[in-house]
């Protein structure tokens, strides 16, 4: 127990000598060159993916019209959650959020389509009460 312990004060302590940079720059891992796109604020102060999509889909209607009108929009599936039913697309360039949001949200089967947001292991945390 008192290994464990001690283990747990150095990685504190390691983890405190770091500096600010260090400690809040975003992952850069499969970016190109190690160069992030921009970070799109919301209104409310909110960070999204500028060029990312989450889309639900009804169970009943299922996926398949979904992926074709990626294909046919020219974006490209991020991710197909298995858990969820959704998926993450990345919209093409040229092309805005809000024009992407407005093409899927007219897919058959499609329940919502909304902006990726970005949240940080930092960030703090606040009760649901105040954020309304």
């Amino acid at each position: 127990m008192k290994a464990f312990a001690i283990l747990i004060l150095s990685l504190l302590v390691l983890n405190a000598c770091k500096t600010k940079k260090e400690a809040s720059s975003p992952s850069h891992e499969g970016t190109e060159r190690g160069v992030l796109p921009p970070i799109e604020r919301g209104k409310e102060g909110l960070e999204y993916s500028p060029n990312t999509l989450i889309i639900m889909v009804d169970e009943k209607t299922g996926k398949e019209p979904l992926y074709k009108a990626i294909k046919d929009y020219g974006a490209t599936l991020k991710y197909d959650y298995n858990i969820i039913p959704g998926v993450a697309i990345i919209i093409p360039e040229g092309t805005s959020q809000e024009q992407g949001i407005a093409y899927f949200k007219k897919v058959k089967g499609v329940v919502s389509v909304s902006k990726d947001r970005i949240t940080r292991l930092t960030d703090p945390v606040r009760p649901r009460l105040e954020e309304r």
